[in-house]
């Protein structure tokens, strides 16, 4: 198992990556090739979701995936995840409608802590295409919300060679 350390380390990695393609759905709104462009079929949403889960399930690291029913890469944002937590079942309770990427919801059965509880999924992107857990997704998109004062836009960065 990865440790909680690393795997966030991963994910803030990812995140800035991803907030390269979030900015362009945010852009994209009200255009009729928007975000749409970046919203995954249905099936093969639905596909990678359960890849995800079912890799979780197996003991697997929130690592690239290859997806299996596309020639395509399948990230994983999840740093819900704990060291020693696992996944007993799932149950892919349905797809959400609404604007925006797809996303489901998904009921987890977890072990060490003992623990049912329902969770949301929002999927993005094509190649690679995204798997972010609510809370990591929220995050991403409100990036500047998390940011320290320093690094606000507009702040000016202290150089190191005196100027």
């Amino acid at each position: 198992m990865t440790s909680r350390h690393h795997t966030g380390s991963a994910w803030l990695r990812s995140a800035k990556i991803v907030f390269l393609v979030v900015l362009p759905l945010a852009a994209g709104c009200g255009q009729s090739n928007g975000y749409e462009r970046y919203v995954p079929a249905a099936e093969l949403a639905a596909d990678a979701l359960e890849q995800v889960l079912a890799a979780w399930k197996a003991g697997d690291a929130a690592e690239p995936l290859a997806s299996r029913s596309a020639p395509i890469t399948i990230q994983v944002a999840d740093a819900t995840r704990r060291p020693g937590q696992r996944l007993v079942d799932y149950e892919v309770l349905g797809e959400i409608s609404g604007e925006g990427p797809r996303t489901f919801m998904v009921r987890l059965k977890l072990e060490n802590p003992n623990l049912e509880e329902k969770a949301i999924y929002y999927l993005v992107g094509i190649d690679p295409l995204w798997v972010f857990r609510q809370e990591d997704y929220d995050a991403v998109v409100h990036w500047e919300a998390c940011a320290r004062p320093d690094e606000q836009a507009g702040a000016a960065i202290p150089r190191s060679d005196g100027l």
